[in-house]
């Protein structure tokens, strides 16, 4: 009854996140604290009940990891704070896979931990996502974002002779080389380097062509990244915060009577978390598929 009560209640918290995070690009953060209390409390019920430590124990046990993961995934600006507070939540609801659901389906789990499967589908499913997120932008914007490639294709034209350079050397050095294996690691590594470079042009052309705003002080929510520093008559107010704005910081803002600034908004990803745990409950980690 247990399980079945958190997967209504884990399925149900994530439509909402999902729903939040695509109207408002924020997940509120009672979403997260009701997901967390709701499970340990569950859990903490569950073995009162029944004197069985171990639900409890590895629900403890995963809220500790990813309290971890998240943080990690906050501070090396790969996720937003309602991101990683989601991933806790998921860590603690989805705990134990529920045994109910194995009536109904199969999932290849291969005995391993089940928040474990859920983060490696997260991240598998979160890549291809992010993809198709990408090329959605780069049609939906396509005159800025041809402006931007050709400001980054003049800001780095001395970048890519270089590269270009390299890239030929290492052709010349797989024409000479006569073992074949090094031929194929050498015409790869060349392929390789230009690829790498056109890519990171075309990402960092998104993200300036489609990702940065101008919006209102007004309008400012915790956790928004600025793009740079802001002034007033060239006196700094506040320097661009490392971690997001705070409250403080928007209190600063406003304060200082600063009407407009920029902000990179972030790709929707909560819709990866809802698609992932899914998946993960009806086939388990998706890794065992392809390997």
């Amino acid at each position: 009854m247990i399980d079945l009560i958190l997967l209504f209640l884990g399925i149900l918290g994530l439509l909402a996140a999902s729903y939040s995070d695509i109207k408002t690009t924020e997940v509120p953060d009672w979403i997260c604290y009701s997901l967390i209390i709701s499970g340990l409390s569950l859990r903490f019920l569950e073995y009162l009940n029944s004197g069985n430590f171990y639900a409890l124990k590895i629900t403890l046990l995963s809220f500790l990891i990813f309290f971890i993961i998240g943080n990690i995934m906050y501070y090396i600006r790969q996720w937003g704070g309602g991101d990683a507070k989601l991933i806790m939540a998921i860590a603690v609801i989805f705990a134990v896979y529920p045994s109910s659901l194995l009536s109904i389906f199969s999932p290849k789990l291969d005995h391993s931990y089940f928040p474990i499967a859920i983060f490696i589908n997260i991240l598998i499913v979160g890549m291809i996502y992010t993809i198709i997120f990408t090329v959605y932008l780069s049609i939906k914007n396509i005159e800025p974002l041809k402006k931007e490639m050709n400001l980054y294709f003049e800001k780095t034209q001395s970048t890519r002779k270089i590269f270009l350079i390299l890239s030929i050397l290492l052709i010349v050095l797989a024409l000479i080389i006569e073992d074949i294996v090094v031929k194929i690691i050498m015409f790869s590594s060349s392929a390789s380097v230009l690829f790498l470079l056109y890519f990171w042009i075309y990402i960092k052309s998104v993200e300036k062509a489609c990702m940065y705003k101008k919006i209102q002080v007004s309008n400012l929510l915790e956790g928004d990244w600025l793009t740079q520093d802001v002034y007033k008559n060239n006196k700094l107010i506040l320097r661009k915060p490392k971690y997001g704005l705070t409250k403080d910081n928007i209190g600063l803002l406003k304060k200082n009577d600063i009407k407009i600034v920029e902000v990179k908004q972030g790709i929707v990803f909560v819709p990866v978390f809802l698609i992932s745990v899914m998946i993960s409950l009806i086939f388990g980690n998706i890794v065992n598929y392809i390997i």
